[in-house]
């Protein structure tokens, strides 16, 4: 009896000698939890690492003043002062300022990504390529458009098709238009003209198939645009550009309070001037801003976008046919297109955002309405006649496209033992409807209505002759769809001393419903002659699965294993019907360094898509495609030296039709170059 009541008066004692610290560990720009930071009592074997919400636990801390010392990949480390009160938790936030790579005030490395697992996460930990492109590099290389952007990203080619908003190839892989491939924020946007506007923060590339994040999705991967986000206090930035032929830019970017809430404003007015005479592009945008933080716990995001863009269509010298030997001679500012056949863009957006947190729990909720209307004229060179001049044809289209769309996530962090778990679930649903209308010069031909020529130019003196006046409505064209998805993805992590281990693993279900009417009075790729109406859904399971072992901080050794689902909505086969939805799988591993001067990664990956379409008879897709993709990725971004900023990356790319109809197996995917790199340094 005496013995145990002694042990209780000396535990009881050596209790009162020491106390507990907890809190947290943020990034002190955004606020967001620096997960994985070490935090410890400086002179003594006590710490602990931050979890997924960057909170942390230290039990047993001798009572009386102490130093906390906390580091992270990618951040500052700081030393700070605290009191552990004998018997008793201390409480501490710690707010970690970025350690960026900074060289004239350019940054050329950006360390977190929110499209490659649909939450704030650090690139060194994503199981998958994920590039990310900042404003610093943007700026400093003088982007203008997306294609600018993306010769930063390892395995990412442009296919221009003669109009704006060229389409990005990724892997191997073309991006789907109609909203798949490209988005603002997340949110699917139509891809018929270039993103890269004036309030964009950053491009967020994912490579590789992403179905588990995004649903319906090609197997190259997904291009993100960040746009900029109101920031507390005023500021007033303005730019004024001139350059050769014509070009020009006038942007602003300016921010003020307004009451609890912060506000911005980014507008931009450009013109781009060409080689060829009377080819012109001028773009108008606005986009205002709106943030309010009730409380530390909820911020409620309102912002908006709109845009007009007109281009003149310039149908290059490209489409004249085999055997003109003299092509290279003929001058390179020659038009031959006319210079009222534009590609006129008209896109309005609104956008809310809604994200709470407090502890382990978090909601973010999101709805946006956008509305995007697009005339183009295709003004093609079809041949060149016995005369010497270039006959053309023109097909002239009216697109039309409304996206209205909801979120809701919910992210709760556990632990069980030893492991402790971010878990993500989500809902998401997107209503989209599509109008399409075409008119042409039609004539009637022995098997029913054909496109007709309009007038030709002379090859050596190409004067505009005028646009068509007896045009036919040709195609009428209606369809409406359902996407909608249920996603749950959990980050196990867990602790060894100095190194860890993260697995990765995710599942999404998604229905696509759709029905389209299409009437149309001369055979199209996308549609035979005659009236066509078709509904279809399918529902599909898409899983991913990734192993991050952090060997040491700032290093770290990855595989992981996806899958992507494409529902064809847009097309029709030469019978008028429905094609199966295009399958993709990836299998990639990879190493990235993330160290305070260098940032580095190399990856391999093999990628093979089924149920592709290629053009075959007549204009029209066949399905019965087969197609492979491997390769190597390396980039670097370093400050070497100081004042020294470089980026370098190079793609080793191995694209093959493996099975086809209408393609020999064994030839290259169009716009995959072989070797292809970038170089850049200031």
């Amino acid at each position: 009896m005496r013995a145990g009541l002694l042990a209780f008066v000396l535990a009881a004692a050596a209790s009162a000698q020491t106390g507990a610290l907890e809190g947290a560990v943020v990034d002190a720009e955004t606020r967001m939890a620096v997960a994985g930071a070490s935090v410890l009592i400086a002179g003594t074997g006590l710490g602990d690492a931050a979890d997924a919400g960057g909170r942390f636990r230290i039990e047993a801390v001798p009572a009386g003043p102490a130093t906390v010392r906390v580091q992270a990949v990618g951040y500052v480390g700081l030393d700070t002062a605290v009191v552990i009160p004998p018997g008793a938790t201390a409480v501490l936030e710690v707010a970690l300022r970025p350690d960026v790579l900074e060289a004239a005030e350019v940054v050329v490395q950006a360390r977190r990504s929110e499209t490659a697992t649909r939450t704030d996460a650090p690139v060194l930990l994503v199981p998958q390529s994920v590039a990310v492109v900042g404003a610093g590099v943007l700026d400093a290389q003088g982007a203008l458009d997306a294609q600018d952007a993306l010769r930063n990203v390892p395995g990412v080619s442009v296919q221009a098709q003669g109009q704006p908003g060229a389409i990005p190839v990724l892997r191997g892989f073309a991006t789907d238009q109609t909203g798949g491939g490209v988005r603002r924020n997340g949110v699917e946007v139509p891809y018929l003209f270039d993103g890269l506007q004036a309030n964009v923060e950053r491009v967020e590339v994912l490579r590789g198939p992403a179905s588990v994040l995004y649903g319906r999705l090609e197997p190259g991967g997904v291009v993100n645009f960040i746009t900029e986000r109101p920031q507390p206090g005023r500021h007033l930035e303005a730019d004024l550009e001139a350059g050769s032929l014509g070009s020009g830019r006038v942007a602003v970017d300016v921010g003020a309070p307004a009451g609890p809430a912060s506000t911005r404003l980014n507008a931009s007015l450009d013109q781009t001037g060409f080689a060829r005479d009377d080819v012109t592009s001028r773009t108008a945008f606005v986009a205002p801003a709106l943030r309010w933080q009730p409380s530390p716990a909820l911020t409620l995001d309102l912002d908006a976008e709109a845009i007009a863009a007109e281009t003149t269509l310039d149908p290059g010298l490209a489409g004249l046919g085999a055997g003109l030997s003299d092509l290279e001679d003929v001058p390179r500012d020659r038009f031959f297109g006319e210079p009222d056949a534009v590609h006129a863009w008209r896109s309005a957006g609104l956008y809310t955002n809604a994200d709470w947190s407090r502890g382990a729990l978090g909601v973010r909720s999101g709805a946006s309405l956008t509305r995007s209307r697009l005339e183009r004229d295709f003004l093609d060179l079809d041949r060149l006649t016995d005369g010497g001049d270039v006959a053309r044809g023109l097909q002239r289209e009216t697109l039309g496209f409304t996206y209205l769309k909801g979120t809701t996530f919910l992210d709760l962090e556990a632990a069980t033992g030893p492991v402790r778990h971010a878990v993500t679930v989500g809902l998401e649903a997107v209503h989209a409807w599509a109008q399409a209308d075409g008119v042409a010069p039609l004539t009637r031909g022995p098997g029913g209505f054909e496109f007709a020529t309009i007038g030709a130019v002379d090859l050596t003196d190409p004067q505009p002759t005028g646009l068509p006046t007896d045009e036919v409505d040709y195609l009428d064209a209606s369809i409406r769809g359902l996407d909608a998805g249920a996603f749950v993805q959990n980050r196990a992590t867990v602790r060894f001393g100095r190194s860890a281990l993260h697995v990765v693993g995710a599942a999404r279900v998604t229905h696509v419903r759709f029905d389209a009417a299409i009437r149309a009075l001369a055979d199209t790729p996308e549609a035979p002659a005659g009236v066509s109406e078709r509904d279809a859904s399918a529902t599909f399971v898409t899983p991913s699965a990734g192993l991050v072992l952090e060997a040491v901080p700032g290093l770290a050794v990855y595989v992981s294993s996806g899958a992507s689902v494409n529902p064809i909505v847009e097309r029709l086969d030469r019978n008028g019907e429905l094609f199966e939805p295009t399958r993709g799988v990836q299998v990639e591993g990879g190493v990235k360094i993330d160290r305070a001067r260098v940032a580095a990664a190399l990856s391999a990956f093999w990628i093979q898509k089924d149920d592709a379409l290629t053009r075959g008879p007549g204009g029209f897709f066949d399905q019965t495609g087969r197609q492979r993709s491997l390769g190597l990725e390396a980039e670097v971004r370093a400050e070497p030296a100081p004042g020294l900023t470089a980026l370098a990356t190079y793609a080793l790319l191995d694209a093959t039709v493996l099975e086809d109809d209408n393609v020999a197996p064994g030839t290259p995917l169009p716009f995959a170059p072989r070797h292809a790199g970038s170089a850049w340094a200031e």
